[in-house]
């Protein structure tokens, strides 16, 4: 059977589903008939979106259940694999929201927990020992862009210098401490 274009929401009587061999589905006879004719795209639409098999089986199971409730027994067949794509896109939009905002959680004890204590003391001996060799300057641009994290717009405010500046004081103290670290060693 040929199936014709529908304008609008009007559909005509010659697009409607029916089943093989049987009148038009109604109720779970209509359930079922979507199901095996659909899964199969459906759950291949998803697996390609998730990569792996377990999640595009549940999603799909998903899919399917959301569709139950809302799934009427007069539309034609395109317009149904529609509805079901679009259910399945909005269960997808679902799952990688839930899927990230887990990661988001743990992104924001990060930021609220305070910096992990300096764990290597014989590290932290070496590096104290080494800014100690440094002109003020060097240091406190040392200080700031590695040990605080600052990036160079924030180091430029807090010693009152231009992004130039620091950028070259930057270059210049990397330089000298690593003269004075093949000094030390």
């Amino acid at each position: 059977m040929r199936e014709g274009k529908t304008s609008g929401a009007a559909v005509s009587r010659a697009n409607l589903v029916s089943l093989p061999h049987a009148d038009p589905p109604h109720g779970q006879d209509h359930l079922t008939w979507a199901y095996q004719t659909h899964v199969t795209a459906i759950y291949q639409y998803i697996y390609s979106r998730v990569g792996n098999r377990p999640d595009a089986e549940d999603l799909t199971a998903q899919v399917f259940m959301k569709a139950i409730s809302g799934m009427r027994n007069d539309v034609s067949v395109p317009e149904l694999r529609s509805w079901l794509y679009r259910v399945a896109q909005t269960t997808l939009a679902d799952h990688w929201r839930e899927y990230y905002a887990e990661g988001a959680g743990e992104l924001d004890e990060d930021v609220t927990r305070p910096p992990a204590p300096r764990e290597n003391p014989e590290a932290v001996h070496r590096v104290d020992a080494l800014l100690a060799t440094l002109p003020e300057s060097y240091r406190r641009v040392l200080e700031l862009r590695f040990l605080r994290g600052y990036s160079v717009r924030e180091t430029a405010q807090e010693l009152s210098l231009s992004e130039a500046n620091v950028k070259v004081l930057q270059f210049r103290a990397l330089n000298r401490a690593g003269r004075e670290r093949g000094r030390m060693s």
